[in-house]
């Protein structure tokens, strides 16, 4: 039995196939990928899980593993959320319950690190990692060997465990991580937390797709009161509805834009922009299955613009000259920042490097703000800045 958990949300949509990366270098290592278990409104987001053993769990306080392989709940002496499987089968039965996570952009000295725990005290549950390179599904896990073998005992805190996923040949290539409790026997309750991809090396980068609807507009084939735009591609799936782009708030603008993390210099991109999410060949970008837009991806050139269902294009462009003119200080910061800007900016996003927005200035009509970073969690954030036309560029804030 196989269970897919795809998520429908659409706000503020940063895809989550490249989930997760930095728009410039420092020298410090980033988190790439992180599931903390806590996001309780959306269990397992885009993850696939399995349950290959039918085994019937035994006095199992928790009756949803009589239905799923695995079950986030609260597990350990803080309380924390994690997702949990059991071994203990009756009649007993070797387990065999998977969960796969989705796709993760690895760099050239990228990181697996990950906690877990026995939940009963003298039983010790055995497990293996395994990293697929085609596709998310136990099969593809099961093409190459487990990357790792492990076994975990009781304690009162959560053990953690490391894979150096560069060293074992997966460097700069995109991943799906599976998890598989497998202990034969004697096993009762495992409980995975705090799975992390980190990456020394900072060398992704963001990218803007900005397309013009003005023609369509004119023509009465998109109306911005209650139509979207998105942009399929080889980076997510060909599912554009991950990543619907948007106008800068409160202006008539017909320029719409999206920035994704996740991209590598050289990479070659194909993908096409959609009205509504369709496919419908009186609305998607060069129907009856005609070629994709192509980008090869360089350095700073992080800006791809174009007319919806034009082959006249610019891509590739550098950074608003508006941006030539923003100031940020201090910076690493510690309880203010103060951003100072041209009068073409209208508005300013800050945002995690997990995609989250944390907070938006919009309709600015001065040319400085001042943020209150004081219960930021350290770390490093984008703060994204926007003209009337759309996107102008962005910069990097370090909290300490």
């Amino acid at each position: 039995m196989v269970f897919i958990f795809k998520s429908m949300v659409r706000n503020f949509s940063i895809v989550i196939l490249f989930v997760l990366a930095t728009i410039g270098a420092v020298n410090a290592q980033q988190v790439t990928y992180y599931q903390s278990f806590e996001d309780t409104a959306r269990l397992f987001q885009d993850y696939v899980l399995s349950n290959l053993d039918k085994g019937d769990p035994a006095g199992t306080s928790i009756d949803t593993l009589k239905i799923l392989p695995w079950y986030v709940t609260t597990a350990g002496t803080t309380g924390n959320h994690a997702a949990v499987a059991t071994s203990n089968y009756d009649p007993s039965v070797a387990a065999d319950d998977w969960f796969v996570t989705p796709a993760i952009r690895l760099g050239k000295a990228s990181k697996l690190s990950w906690k877990t725990l026995s939940l009963t005290a003298g039983k010790t549950d055995t497990y293996q990692v395994f990293v697929s390179t085609t596709e998310q599904s136990v099969s593809g896990c099961l093409f190459n060997n487990a990357a790792g073998s492990y076994s975990s005992a009781n304690s009162t805190a959560f053990a953690t465990q490391t894979l150096d996923l560069a060293a074992a040949g997966y460097a700069n290539k995109v991943v799906y991580i599976g998890f598989r409790l497998n202990t034969l026997s004697g096993g009762d309750k495992l409980a995975v937390d705090d799975i992390k991809v980190t990456e020394d090396s900072t060398h992704f980068v963001s990218l803007t797709f900005r397309v013009n609807m003005l023609k369509y507009k004119a023509d009465s084939v998109f109306n911005s009161r209650k139509d979207t735009v998105d942009v399929a591609g080889t980076f997510n799936n060909f599912d554009g509805t991950k990543s619907i782009l948007s106008i800068v708030p409160n202006t008539d603008s017909s320029i719409y834009s999206i920035t994704i993390p996740g991209f590598l210099v050289g990479d070659l991109l194909e993908f096409k922009f959609r009205i509504n999410s369709s496919w419908d060949n009186t609305t998607a970008e060069f129907p009856f299955g005609r070629p994709n837009r192509l980008w090869r991806v360089e350095q700073d050139k992080y800006i791809y613009s174009c007319n919806y269902n034009d082959q006249g294009l610019a891509f590739g462009i550098p950074e608003n000259a508006a941006m030539d003119h923003v100031k940020m200080y201090p910076n690493p910061a510690r309880s203010n920042v103060f951003v100072e800007f041209p009068e073409s900016i209208k508005k300013i996003t800050l945002v995690s490097l997990t995609g989250s927005k944390v907070l938006d200035f919009e309709s600015l009509t001065g040319s400085k703000v001042s943020l209150d970073t004081e219960n930021l969690a350290k770390g490093t954030y984008i703060m994204l800045f926007y003209t009337r036309d759309g996107l102008a560029g962005s910069k990097k804030l370090i909290k300490k």
